[in-house]
């Protein structure tokens, strides 16, 4: 890619192909990206997806399932990602903020349709970033156990120690972690967005000789990081890691994932921040969305404060 001769997102809009937000119909509000990066990264990654997962059932990834399952009600149940392994167990891998009893009986039934559909036993894991209130179903006629993982229980500062001993040393890494490496805990007190900016930097190392896969890994931390951290400070990790995603291209397939760029405050909070860099207001426009008076608005609270 021809280099620019500056290192802001907002400036090289049209160069680089991607829209921060010329309008709200630019905006996709997608309320399963977690869902849809776990199935992207799976595609990707299958090879190291029980490693990630921390799940030994002594078989590798086969086949990515089908999960689709068409109800008598005319209503369609989707388990998100399915497996199967090897030793043909199937595994169900979901994904729950905060999880119920209601998602356990969910997810029980999930299994059921599975093993109608691919004759297989199925096992569910259940990604999290909260301790669960339940841990499975137990009655006369049920028994549900999951396997949950809550990625908060990781420490992102051993895992990053580790993937920089094991890159000086040439060894394996699973680059399944850098994308779910921002919603680890942190045992220093690194927050998502920080997180979320190394993980971006490692990228380049951990995966050097396949600029597609790259391109994707990246692509999929940023979508999937972008739902947890505010708009303000999500845009400022961008901004700063500009090079990197410039080179890689990642910021382009943003829109084409699905990101959702942020809500009305994030984007007046946006030009507030470009208004205090001197930026002019009809540019700012172009770049925001929002209508040359409403800035001029935003411009004169931001006066008022000063006074």
């Amino acid at each position: 890619m021809k280099k620019t001769s500056t290192n802001n997102l907002s400036d090289n809009k049209e160069k680089n192909g991607y829209v921060i937000g010329q309008n709200k119909s630019h905006l996709v509000n997608t309320v399963h990206n977690q869902d849809k990066v776990l199935k992207e990264s799976f595609e990707l990654f299958k090879g190291g997806t029980l490693e990630f997962l921390d799940v030994e059932f002594g078989g590798e990834v086969t086949e990515i399932l089908s999960t689709e399952i068409t109800q008598t009600t005319t209503k369609k149940a989707y388990g998100d990602n399915a497996l199967k392994l090897s030793t043909n167990i199937g595994i169900n891998s979901e994904w729950e903020a905060d999880i119920s009893e209601d998602d356990m009986i969910r997810f029980a039934s999930y299994n059921l349709d599975l093993y109608r559909k691919h004759k297989i036993p199925f096992t569910t894991v259940i990604i999290t970033t909260k301790p669960p209130r339940v841990t499975g179903l137990e009655g006369p006629s049920l028994s549900f156990k999951p396997k949950i993982i809550n990625l908060k229980e990781r420490d992102a500062d051993k895992v990053i120690a580790e993937i920089e001993r094991k890159l000086k040393a040439g060894e394996h890494i699973n680059e399944l972690q850098l994308i779910y490496l921002p919603l680890y805990g942190s045992s220093s007190g690194k927050t998502t967005a920080d997180l979320l900016d190394k993980a971006i930097k490692l990228t380049p190392e951990v995966v050097k000789n396949d600029k597609s896969k790259r391109e994707k890994l990246q692509s999929l931390m940023i979508l999937l990081n972008s739902t947890f951290i505010s708009y303000e400070e999500f845009y400022r990790v961008l901004e700063e890691n500009y090079m990197v995603l410039e080179e890689n291209r990642a910021v382009r397939a943003l829109t084409d994932l699905g990101i959702k760029w942020g809500i009305e405050q994030g984007i007046e909070q946006t030009a507030k921040n470009m208004l205090q860099r001197g930026r002019d207001i009809q540019v700012i426009s172009e770049d925001t969305g929002l209508s040359v008076s409403r800035i001029a608005e935003l411009q004169a609270e931001l006066l008022a404060q000063s006074i």
